[in-house]
Formats: structure tokens, sequence, C-alpha cells
């Protein structure tokens, strides 16, 4: 796969998918939000049917007590203090009668009660002959729904509501009020029969319109309130023609979530679209409030707004990929290029030509690769004697050596590409090592324009641990997906040494190591302080050394172990060291791994400088 469909494949991965996860993300949250908002509004209009039942029945109830304050009725309560079953006179069945008639609304009936809970007459509005409402007096064959026990007001002297009576075509409910005589003496009852439609439709509202049919909702929010009797029987709906009705014959579709909000499993439930809410009425009269929400119309808007959220999420998703695409296929094809021809001029091929369109870094590179190739053209021709040509030969294999560190430094460089270029810092670090590869070619040309003039030794206060650090970052930490690479430095390890050289050195040494470990493994890299000596130790878990090429090869030019390798490499590295006054210590068993000890003296050679400065982790 291109290393560019690679990288648009990581993007999307950890940049726009993530961006659609959040889309999704707030469109459940968005959802979860309507949801609770029509369950609190729900949860209010039950609370204000259950609040205006409430102060239907105590306006009512006041009504009565006036009406028993009356004259008339007072001297009622006087005789029924002599005769338990004194017959009312003709002006107080008008004065009932009248009442009645005002208030037919919502009073069906007027009756008494005595003091042992019979009823003695009872007044309702029927309509006439004529079709006009009359009231009509009844002092015996009293109906059965008509019975009342009055015993809880008589015997306490309070007001009395009763539960609701279901079992005719009408529900009602009794209020009672207690009368007395002039000397407050509690003589009988006087009780008010009321409608429980005309009061569950002044306590509800105005109806909404009624379900008819779930399948095909209309597109708009809909509500719909029921009022149950504790034994199932619908007092109110929107579609009269249901009351009177058990729920579940009446509401069929909603059998399974009422009875579950009845049984008191749950007090909100969602089913098919719908809230359902459930309050249960506790005072006299009991009732059970169900209030449905659809909330279609709610999430039709919701819809609309994830839909345009969604696009534009879709639009910055494809802008920026492009984008992206585009600055990558530029950067890795400009490395891309510069890698091909370090390869090829390390295979040889002198004349091939580096071409960079950037101004960035990578056309500094491929100036350097061109420059080194024609100055080794240039040298190779001038060359004419063999021993010349020897000397060069072997300069040539020091430098390809050298060279080689460097290819591979930018090979680790781009496989991580592919795979960190969006994470921060990466491409910071990616430059910082361009720019450390471009300085070495750099020199490898310098080196090459005069080959006769010998290296010289520039010695100062370096930090050993920054020049372990770098070489890791350019070898080690870029192939840190194959290895395991495990680095215990010592800060401000500081020595009078060549940091140039000896970085070439650590840098030799790490490639070495991974090398050794072609199909991964464990690198250790340590720095530390041993008896005025800086320490910088290199273990690989690779195939190791043979006793016998340890003791015969080893440190020898042109000897080595791999299939590819010069032999230069540890050659140099001893050479170096050597200069500095230091020494290579080997430790090596085969199969196991090797370690590398760089030792290198903290003082100089003429005691006149003592560069030792150790911190402490």
């Amino acid at each position: 796969m291109p290393i560019r469909a690679k990288l648009v494949i990581v993007v999307f991965v950890f940049a726009i998918l993530p961006m659609f996860l959040l889309w999704a993300r707030w469109q459940a949250t968005a959802v979860g939000t309507i949801e609770r908002m029509l369950q609190q509004d729900a949860d209010s209009h039950a609370r204000e049917i259950s609040a205006n039942l409430d102060r239907q029945l105590k306006e009512h109830q006041a009504q009565l007590i006036e009406l028993a304050k009356q004259a008339v009725l007072q001297s009622y309560a006087r005789a029924l203090g002599q005769n338990s079953n004194a017959v009312p006179d003709g002006e107080l069945r008008v004065t009932l009668s009248a009442f009645l008639l005002a208030h037919q609304q919502q009073f069906l009936s007027f009756a008494a009660f005595n003091r042992d809970s019979a009823m003695l007459f009872k007044i309702e509005a029927r309509p006439g002959t004529s079709g006009v409402l009359q009231p009509f007096f009844i002092d015996k064959g009293f109906a059965e729904e008509d019975s009342l026990d009055a015993t809880a007001a008589l015997t306490s002297g309070d007001n009395f509501i009763s539960e609701i009576a279901t079992s005719s075509s009408n529900p009602f409910l009794w209020v009672v009020v207690p009368l007395r005589n002039e000397a407050n003496e509690l003589t009988g009852a006087l009780a008010g029969k009321l409608s429980v439609n005309e009061l569950l439709t002044a306590a509800v509202g105005p109806r909404s319109q009624p379900i008819t049919d779930l399948k095909t909702p209309a597109r708009q929010l809909w509500r719909e309130t029921l009022v149950l009797s504790p034994s199932g029987t619908v007092l109110y709906a929107a579609d009269v023609t249901k009351q009177g009705s058990s729920y579940t014959e009446a509401f069929a579709k909603f059998q399974r979530p009422f009875a579950a909000l009845l049984r008191g499993e749950a007090q909100d439930r969602s089913w098919n679209d719908w809230l359902l809410h459930h309050r249960a009425r506790v005072a006299t009269p009991k009732l059970a409030i169900i209030a449905l929400e659809q909330y279609d119309q709610a999430i039709s808007g919701l819809e609309y707004d994830a839909m345009i959220m969604f696009l534009l999420t879709l639009v910055l998703a494809v802008v920026a990929t492009l984008t992206l695409y585009y600055l990558i296929s530029n950067i890795t094809q400009s490395i891309r290029r510069v890698t091909v021809g370090a390869q090829s001029i390390a295979s040889g091929d002198l004349n091939h030509q580096i071409n960079v369109k950037t101004n960035d870094e990578t056309r500094v590179l491929a100036h350097a690769f061109n420059r080194m190739a024609a100055k080794l053209r240039e040298m190779i021709k001038k060359e004419g004697e063999q021993k010349q040509f020897e000397s060069f030969a072997r300069l040539s294999a020091v430098l390809t050596h050298d060279l080689k560190n460097q290819i591979l430094s930018l090979s680790l460089l781009v496989s991580n590409m592919e795979k960190k270029f969006n994470r921060e810092g990466f491409r910071e670090d990616a430059m910082r090592t361009l720019s450390d590869t471009v300085d070495n070619l750099q020199n490898l040309v310098a080196k090459l324009s005069d080959p006769r003039t010998p290296t010289k030794r520039v010695r100062e206060r370096s930090n050993v641990t920054h020049l372990v650090e770098r070489a890791l970052q350019r070898t080690a930490q870029q192939a840190a997906g194959q290895y395991q690479v495990t680095a215990k430095l010592t800060p401000n390890v500081t020595a009078m040494v060549d940091g140039k050289a000896v970085e070439r050195v650590i840098e030799n040494l790490i490639i070495n190591a991974l090398e050794a470990m072609p199909n991964g493994g464990q690198l250790f890299v340590l720095t530390n302080v041993e008896n005025q000596n800086a320490i910088i130790s290199v273990t690989d878990t690779g195939k190791g050394m043979t006793e016998e090429f340890k003791r015969t090869r080893l440190f020898q030019p042109f000897a080595t172990t791999k299939k590819k390798g010069i032999g230069l490499g540890l050659y140099s590295c001893r050479e170096i060291i050597e200069q500095h006054g230091g020494r290579i210590e080997v430790t090596s068993e085969v199969n196991v791994g090797t370690e590398f000890r760089v030792v290198l003296p903290l003082v100089s050679a003429d005691n006149e400088v003592m560069a030792l400065a150790i911190g402490t982790r």
C-alpha cells in the first residue's frame, strides 16, 4: 500500500472518525435531553391536574358548607335532633332545588342523612316532560348506587369526600358536610353528588386530539392525558367514548406499558415513540394520572439539526483530508526521491541526480547528495594511479559506511512518517533529524573535498549524555516500533572530547546493534561514571560473536559478520576512542547478545582540565 494511502487511513482513524463519533455522541445527548424535558413536562402536567382537582373539591365543599349554614338548613338540623326521620318542609325543598339548578353542571343531586347514616331524601335534576331540567324530590326507593356510608362524617363531624363510584354510566363522588343546630350539635349530614366527568374536564383542561393510529402518527407533538380509577376504569380520556371502559379494552395497544406503570414498576416508560408518565394520587379520591407525550416533532427538528451538523462535519473532513493529502504528498515524495537517490549513489551510481522541488531541508539534503556524488565522480576521474585508487577506495569505503548510517537514519524516519506524522512534536523531531543528517553529509562532502588532509580532532567540553540522546533520536527511537529500546542515561556526564566524532561512534554502535537483531529485539543504552571515566554501554540481544572472531578479527579493517557490511565501522570507532585516550570493551555470547562499553577518561591527558559534571537523577 502506498505511503500516502496509509497516512490517509491514519488520519481517518485518528482524526475524522473521532469527529463523527463526537457528532453521534452529541445527537444521543440531545435526544436524551429532549426526553428528560418531556418527562418533566408530563410530570408538571400531572401535578397540575391533581392540584386543580383538589382546588375544585375544596370549592364545592365550601359551597356546601355555606349552604348548610343557611337558616332553613339549621332549622332542619334542629328538627333532626328532635326526630331522626324529620321530613323537609317546602322552604327547604325550594332552597335545595334552586341551589341544584344553579349548579347543575357540577352537582347531580343532594341528599340528607340522619345520625344513623340513613338517607332521608334526595333531590335530583332530571328533564321534565317539556325537556327542561326540573328538580325531583325522592324520599323512598333510593337507587343502590346512591348508597353512601356517611358514618365517618357523622362520627368525626368533619367534612368528607368519598371515593369515585364507577358502577353507573356517569361516575360520581359524594362531598359530605355535617348539619348542626343552633347549639352546634351534630344532627345529620348534607351530601352533594358531583359529576366526575365535569370535575376531571375542568381539572385537565381542553381535550387534545385522541390517539387513533400509532403506526402513522402526525408530524406534531401529541399529548394524551388519561385518568384511571384504582380498578383500571377510564374516567377521563380525549376520546369520550372510551370513558367508563377498562383501559385494557379502551387502550389495548398500551396495555403492557400501562400495566407496568400501574404496578409501580416505573414512573416513566418509553414505548413506540411515546413517553408515558404515571402519577398516583394518594389523596381522596384515589386516581392514576397518566400523561403520554409523543416526541416525534421534537426529534424531527433535532434530526434536521443533526443532518446539518453531519454535512458540515463531512465537508470539513473532506477538506482536511485533501489538504493533508496534498501536504503529505509533497513531503513524502521529496523524502522518497532523496532516499532513492541516496541508495542509488550508495550502490555506486554516481551519475544519479536527485531533483527536489520543495524549498525545505530535503532540498538541501538532495543538493548535498548531488555534490557528494559529483565530488566522488571527480575524484575517481582524477585518480589514475593504482596506489592512489586503492587509497581512495579505502576512503570511499569509510565514507560509504558513514553514508550507509545516514541512509539508515533516513529510512527509519520515512518508515515512521506513515505512523507518527500527526503526533504532536513528531514533525519537529523529523526536521531536527533531517538537519542533523544534512550536517553529517556536509561533513562527508567536506572530507571528500580534501581527502589528503588528515582529520583534526577538536576537543571541547561536551555532554556525553546529550551525544547519546541525539544518536538515539536518529536511530533507535525511529525504529521503536520494531525494537524495545531502554535508555538509562545519567544526566550531565561531560568530558573533553570531539563531540561529533564520539557521536558518530555511538551512532555506529547503535546501528550495529539494531542490524544484529533483524527480527527485532531489545536494545539497552547506558551512560554512567566509573572511576573518573565516562561509560557508554550499548547492549543488544542479537546473534552475538564467537570467541575466535573476537580474538582474531574484531576491530580489524574489512572484518565483519554481516553479509552486506564493509567492516570499517568498529575499526573507525576504536581509532577515534583510542585517540581520546579511551578504550572499547566487548562482551559477547552466541545467540545471547553483545555489549560494547566505551570508556572515556573525564580528565584530559595533560591534567590541565577536569571535565566532570555529574548530576543525579
